[in-house]
This record gives structure tokens, C-alpha cells and sequence, in this order.
């Protein structure tokens, strides 16, 4: 009987510990029983600098390796890392969980996080088991797990860096009910998780963790119409949270009748508290084109606690049409949208913000092509409640966008090819705020012109190009110019890949030169069958106008051979 025993628990730990995509169980009798591969790297590494200490020990070595073993399709990855300066193995799946499927039935066992709806089971975390069901029309689903287990409070550590702050216990589970298939569905969704108190012992009040447990319920929709050319995405959720459930109950002092009702499902009392969300779109395809609007509304302090995190307490649209013109060779996407917070007037200023953004892209010629760019981010606050507002220390700022990039290419019959590109972008920052402006408006202008060569033929490539970047601030004002060249050469019907580069940044400031960087490598790889042997060098030269104190006169060296083997 034990013999038997020992050879289930291994199943289950093959089959329902493991981290892993759905296997599919209709293809499980075609998979290999078991395979093995992998890869291992052995590299030393050597390092000098002049100028500076050492950043790091003038030699080192390491080997790296990433076996993988395959037990009938569900794979098992490790890795491991030795080198002077470390001894680890690891294998990435100390939370295990697998979720077999075979045709419409999908089942879910171990560590897994399943996504109901954007406001209910939004991808948490959980131990524990589920099932997924859709036969044609309906989808059904359901879970149930614990979300996050018990840690005790480290009363021994307090105030130190060492502390470890407390958790609950927590459980919970979701329900989903829907039809249509996965381009037209509907579907409701419950889920419920709660804190055990008695999980832990008692807590300081250091921790600030308190028992909870929560009740969302959601409406998850995607919708088409007219051969697909409307499309109407709805996604709402409310959640009922109390945030500590040990408060007593607010039935015992008044007489509430939804209370009352809630009461049946969940814990009240006065930390509770009832919130909503909702996200809707809806997008028209035309000939030319296309528009879509977007309409987003979350209440202040909506959670879920089967959610990560949500941004809450904001209110947005956005209005968004497309057109393509000249069949397809000018392309215009326009954007406009807005949105502000504050939206139960409990804070003392309200951020509204709007947004307008546009971009063109016009195939002038087989050759030309042209990208045009704007973009405008406004904000600003507005007085919100009490008399705390002050306009001396209120934001309000636009930030503008420019940008084009122009490319002309030319192929000749020769297969040689030749590409320039030209690319401008222009940021202005306009504090409207005459108390602030003097220290925070800012520009920045980047502009770069690059030449690309291919040879196919030669197995060659190369580019040079050369970057300039201008940034004015209230304290002065920054110039960088930096060239750059790079070219890559196959040898040997390409087993054989070597590159050069070289780049350099030279500095202005307030009109001043302010020194240079220079950086210079070298790489080269020879690869046969599935062995790979590289080299890659490097040397950077740092010079500053000063040259002492803190911005010293340094180089440093650079290099890495490494040998791996594929299996």
C-alpha cells in the first residue's frame, strides 16, 4: 500500500506541481515519454582601468547552464551559475501548477493565476484548484484557493531592516458564467476572498495590517455587429470591501437594510465600503478608416482582492479616428482625450488633464518615406475642497511634442543597398504657473542623420551616423554631439561573424567644451553545428575639462571568451 501511495504522489508532482502553459492531454499520447536539452556556457572575463579603482576583479570565470528536462510535453527548466563568486542552482518553479486541457474542458491545479475580468479575478496569485468549461456556447469556470498563506510577525526584528511585516491567511474563490465564444461573449463574474484572523497571532501596530475580506462582482462583454465593422467592449465591477473585519458590527447601532442584506454574504461594519469601475469602448470600421472612443471611470479606493493593483479615483475618455488615404500611402491616427481625478471633492485640488496627439505617415515613393509626429500633454489643478488650494504652488503645465523622421532608400540591381535616415524630435516643457516658471520650463531638441550599407553579396555591413542632442533647463544648457561607425563582416559561409565599432559623445556645457567618451569594441563569434566560441573587447575612454576631483581622467578594458554548447 505505501508503494502504492509513493507512486501517486510522484504523478501528482509531475502532473499538478508544475509551472507551466496548458498541456494538452488530446496530444498527450503522441509526446516523447522524456527528452533532455539544454545549453552550457564556460566564460572568463578580464578587466583594467586607469584613472579609477578597479569596478569590478581583473579576472573572473563562470559556468552557466540551462538544462531542460521534458516529461511527455510539460517541461521542467533549471539553471544553474558557478563562477568565483557564487555557487546556485535554482530551478524556476518553487510555486508549482499546471493547467491540463483537452478540448473544451480546461483544469487547473497547484500555484495558477486565472483572469476573470479587469475588476474581479484579475490575475492573483493562488493555491488551489479550478475548472474552465466551454462546449460550444457557454462558458462556465470556477476557482478556489488560497490567495496568500500566514507569515508571522518578527517581533525580534523591530525597527531593524530585518523586520518582517505580517499576512493573513487569506482564502477565496470565483465564479464565471457566460455565453458566446471568444470573439462574442458575455459573462458574469463573482469572487470572494476573506482573511483568517486566527491564522496569526496578534499584530503590532507597527505592521498596519489588518483582516479583510471582499465581494466584487463583475460584467465582462465583447460585442460585434454589421460584419464585425462595430465593435462594443464593456467591462464593469463592483467591489464591496471591508478593510478590517475585527470592528464591530454597525447592525448592533442602526437598522440598514442593505447592510442588513449584505450581512448575509460578508462582514460589515464601518470599514466597509462599496465601490465601481467601468471600462467601455466602441469602435466603427469604415472604408477609410476607423474611429474608436474609450470611456474609463474608477471610484476612489475601488480595490479587489483577487487584483494586484488598480489605479483609482480617475476619470478618462479618449477619442481616437484613423484614415488611410491614397490606397494606403498616407496613413492619419488622431487622438483626443482627457481626464481628472478628486472625484468624491475629498482632496484639496482636482488634476484635470487633456491630451491631443496626431501622427502621419506618408509612403511618398518605393524610396521615400515620411513620418510626422505631435504631441500635447496639458495639466492642471483646480481648487478642490476646504481653502488649501494655493496658486502660487498649483500645476499647470503643457508639455509639447515635435517629431519627423525621413528615410530614403536605394536598392540597385547590384544588390548593394544604401539607406539614409534623418530624425528630428523637439520637446518643450511651458509651465503656465508664473510663480514656478522660472525653474521648470525646459526644451530639448534631438536630432540625428544615419547612412546604412548592406552587401549581401560580401556578407557586409555597415553604418555611420552621428547624434546631437541640445537640452536647456533653467540652469544652463547641455550639448551632446556623437558620431558613430560600426561594421560587420561573415567569414567562412558564415560561421565566422566579426564587428567593429567605435562612438564618442562630446560635451558642451554653457557653451564650454566639457570633455569626451570614447568607447571602442570588437566582437567576433564563430559558430559550428551547436558549438559557439565568442570574443567580445572593449575599451572606454572617459575625459573630463577639469580631469580631477570628482569627474576624474579614466579608461578601462574590457573582455569576455566564452565557449557554449547547445544539447
Amino acid at each position: 500500500m505505501k508503494k502504492n501511495i509513493t507512486i501517486i504522489q510522484i504523478f501528482l508532482f509531475i502532473l499538478a506541481h508544475h509551472l507551466a502553459k496548458g498541456q494538452d492531454l488530446e496530444r498527450l499520447p503522441d509526446q516523447k515519454p522524456i527528452t533532455f536539452n539544454g545549453s552550457l556556457t564556460v566564460g572568463t572575463n578580464f578587466y583594467n582601468s586607469w584613472g579609477i579603482a578597479n569596478r569590478r576583479q581583473p579576472f573572473f570565470w563562470n559556468i552557466t547552464g540551462a538544462p531542460v528536462v521534458t516529461l511527455y510535453g510539460i517541461t521542467f527548466p533549471f539553471s544553474f551559475v558557478i563562477s568565483e563568486q557564487e555557487r546556485r542552482f535554482s530551478q524556476p518553479f518553487n510555486q508549482y501548477g499546471v493547467s491540463p486541457y483537452y478540448k473544451w474542458i480546461t483544469v487547473h491545479a497547484g500555484y495558477r493565476n486565472v483572469k476573470f475580468s479587469d475588476y474581479t479575478l484579475a490575475g492573483a496569485n493562488f493555491l488551489g484548484g479550478g475548472v474552465e468549461l466551454n462546449p460550444k456556447w457557454l462558458r462556465f469556470g470556477f476557482i478556489y484557493g488560497r490567495f496568500s498563506r500566514a507569515v508571522q510577525e518578527d517581533s525580534l526584528a523591530m525597527g531593524s531592516f530585518g523586520y518582517i511585516r505580517p499576512t493573513y491567511k487569506r482564502m477565496g474563490y470565483a465564479a464565471k458564467l457566460g455565453f458566446g465564444s471568444k470573439s462574442k461573449f458575455v459573462d458574469l463574474v463573482f469572487f470572494k476572498a476573506w482573511d483568517d484572523v486566527t491564522s496569526i497571532d496578534s499584530v503590532s501596530s507597527k505592521s498596519k495590517i489588518k483582516p479583510e475580506e471582499n465581494i466584487a462582482i463583475g460584467l465582462k462583454s465583447h460585442l460585434a455587429f454589421f460584419k464585425n465593422r462595430l465593435n462594443f467592449d464593456l467591462d464593469i465591477g463592483g467591489s464591496f470591501l471591508t478593510r478590517d473585519t475585527r470592528q464591530a458590527s454597525i447592525l448592533d447601532s442602526a437598522s440598514i437594510p442593505l447592510a442588513k442584506f449584505l450581512d448575509r454574504f460578508a462582514t460589515v461594519n464601518a470599514s466597509s465600503g462599496f465601490y465601481k469601475a467601468i471600462n467601455t469602448s466602441l469602435g466603427y470600421s469604415f472604408g477609410l478608416g476607423n474611429v474608436r472612443g474609450v470611456y474609463k471611470r474608477i471610484d476612489p479606493g475601488y480595490r479587489s482582492l483577487g487584483a494586484y493593483y488598480f489605479q483609482n479615483d480617475m476619470e478618462q475618455f479618449t477619442i481616437a479616428p484613423s484614415l488611410n488615404l491614397w490606397q494606403g500611402k498616407v496613413s492619419v491616427n488622431l487622438s483626443f482625450g482627457g481626464g481628472r481625478d478628486n472625484l468624491n471633492d475629498t482632496r484639496y485640488a482636482t488634476t484635470v488633464r487633456k491630451i491631443y496627439s496626431a501622427n502621419v505617415n506618408i509612403v511618398a515613393t518605393d524610396r521615400l518615406n515620411i513620418n510626422l509626429d505631435y504631441g500635447n500633454f496639458g495639466t492642471s489643478q483646480n481648487q478642490g475642497v476646504g481653502d488649501l488650494f494655493n496658486d502660487s504652488t498649483a500645476l499647470k503645465v503643457v508639455n509639447a511634442n515635435y517629431g519627423a523622421v525621413v528615410s530614403y532608400r536605394i536598392s540597385p540591381k547590384s544588390g548593394l543597398s544604401h539607406q539614409f535616415t534623418l530624425s528630428s524630435n523637439y520637446q518643450n516643457t511651458n509651465d503656465l504657473n508664473r510663480f514656478t516658471e522660472a525653474y521648470t520650463n525646459a526644451n530639448t531638441f534631438i536630432g540625428s542623420l544615419n547612412y546604412n550599407l548592406s552587401w549581401p553579396s560580401q556578407k557586409i555591413n555597415a553604418s555611420a551616423g552621428v547624434a546631437y542632442n541640445n537640452t536647456a533647463v533653467y540652469n544652463g544648457k547641455i550639448i551632446n554631439v556623437s558620431p558613430n561607425l560600426s561594421l560587420t563582416k561573415m567569414f567562412l559561409n558564415n560561421k565566422l561573424r566579426t564587428t567593429l565599432s567605435e562612438s564618442i559623445q562630446f560635451r558642451k556645457s554653457e557653451g564650454q567644451g566639457d570633455g569626451l567618451t570614447s568607447n571602442t569594441s570588437i566582437a567576433a563569434g564563430y559558430t559550428f553545428k551547436r558549438h559557439t566560441v565568442s570574443l567580445n573587447s572593449g575599451y572606454l575612454t572617459n575625459r573630463y575639462k577639469a580631469g580631477i576631483g570628482p569627474y576624474p581622467n579614466f579608461s578601462e578594458f574590457r573582455t569576455n571568451l566564452s565557449y557554449s554548447i547547445r544539447f
